[in-house]
C-alpha cells in the first residue's frame, strides 16, 4: 500500500471502537502487561507436557504430505499429491500477496502449508486489499469440489475455509472474510497495515464485522504494522483473537514464512481442523504462545 491520507474503518461504531480502544491501548502502554491480555474460557484443552516438543517448533517443521502445485487462469495452487488417492476432505487457505508481490515471494510458506493437509489458493493479484481476488479464489476451490473432471472432486472440507494474507493481502484477507457470509471460517493476517495506510477506500477494513476468529502476526520492527494500532484491532474484534510481535522482524520476511511459520501453521490447525496439539499454542491454563520469548505483544481471548 502507499502513504496516503489516513482512513480509518468505514463505520461511525467500528471506528469509534478502534479509536477507543487505541488511546486505551496509547495509556497502557506506559504499564507493565500482562502476557494474556485475556484468558481463554472454553475450548482444546490439551496441556503442555515436559517431553512434548513446543507448537512452534512442531508446526515449523514440513508436514507429512509431499506437495504438488498447479496453474490455472487466474490462480495458483498448492495441494497435497496424495488428494485424488486418499480418503480426506482437506480445508482451504486462500492467501493474498503484499503490494507488488506475487506468490512466488510467499511459495516456500504455501508449500509449507500445503504439507500439513490444507489446500492452498493465490490469485494472481498484487493489488488485493478489497478482498474481492482472495473471496474469488476461495470460491473457485469450493467450485472445484464438485467437479467431477477436477482433482479437488469430493476432496475439499468446505465447511472450513481461512483468509491468510500480508501486508496489502492481510487488509484484503480480513475484507474477503467480512464480505464471505461466512463462507470464511478463520482469518490470520500477517504485517496488518495500520489503518491509515489504506490508500483506498474499498481497502479499509471493519474487523468489528469479523464472525470467525483471528489471528494478528507482525514484527516488532515493523514500521507499517505498530504496537498500539494493532492491539487496537485485536481489542475490538468480536470473535476469538490471538495476536503477537516476533521480536528482531520488519515488514518482510523470507518466502517460507520465516518465524511466524511455526504458529500460523499450528492457528489453521487448530481453528480449521480442531487439532488439539496445535491448540496449545492458544488455549489452555497456559497457552504457549504468550510465554514464548522470541515474541512480545502476545494476548489471547475469548476461547
Amino acid at each position: 500500500m502507499t502513504l496516503r491520507r489516513p482512513l480509518l474503518p468505514s463505520t461511525r461504531h467500528a471506528r469509534t471502537l478502534l479509536l477507543a480502544a487505541m488511546i486505551a491501548m496509547s495509556t497502557a502502554a506506559a504499564l507493565p502487561a500482562p502476557a494474556v491480555a485475556s484468558a481463554p474460557t472454553a475450548g482444546p484443552t490439551a496441556l503442555a507436557e515436559p517431553d512434548r516438543q513446543p507448537v512452534g517448533e512442531r508446526y515449523a517443521a514440513t508436514g507429512i504430505h509431499a506437495v504438488t502445485s498447479v496453474s490455472v487462469p487466474g490462480y495458483q495452487l498448492f495441494h497435497p499429491a496424495d488428494i485424488a488417492t486418499g480418503n480426506d476432505r482437506h480445508p482451504v487457505v486462500t492467501f493474498g500477496n503484499g503490494s507488488y508481490a506475487t506468490y512466488e515471494q510467499y511459495e516456500g510458506l504455501l508449500r509449507h502449508l500445503a504439507s500439513w493437509g490444507f489446500v492452498v489458493v493465490v490469485a494472481d493479484s498484487s493489488v488485493t486489499g478489497d478482498g474481492t481476488e482472495i473471496l474469488a479464489a476461495a470460491r473457485y476451490v469450493l467450485a472445484q469440489n464438485g467437479n467431477p473432471e477436477s482433482v479437488f472432486h469430493d476432496r475439499i472440507d468446505v465447511e472450513h475455509v481461512a483468509a491468510v494474507g500480508h501486508s496489502q493481502g492481510a487488509g484484503g484477507s480480513i475484507n474477503a472474510s467480512t464480505d464471505s457470509d461466512g463462507l470464511i471460517t478463520s482469518t490470520a493476517v500477517l504485517d496488518l497495515p495500520d489503518p491509515w495506510w489504506a490508500s483506498r477506500p474499498v481497502d479499509v477494513i471493519d474487523v468489528a464485522r469479523l464472525t470467525g476468529p483471528v489471528f494478528y502476526l507482525t514484527g516488532s520492527e515493523d514500521p507499517v504494522s505498530t504496537a498500539v494500532p494493532q492491539a487496537a484491532y485485536h481489542a475490538v474484534s468480536p470473535v476469538p483473537a490471538a495476536r503477537g510481535r516476533l521480536l528482531g522482524v520488519g515488514h518482510n520476511w523470507p518466502a517460507d514464512g520465516g518465524g511466524f511459520r511455526g504458529y500460523l501453521t499450528a492457528w489453521l490447525r487448530f481453528t480449521l481442523t480442531g487439532d488439539t496439539d496445535a491448540a496449545r499454542a492458544f488455549v489452555g491454563s497456559a497457552p504457549e504462545l504468550p510465554a514464548d520469548p522470541l515474541w512480545d505483544g502476545t494476548a489471547v481471548k475469548g476461547w
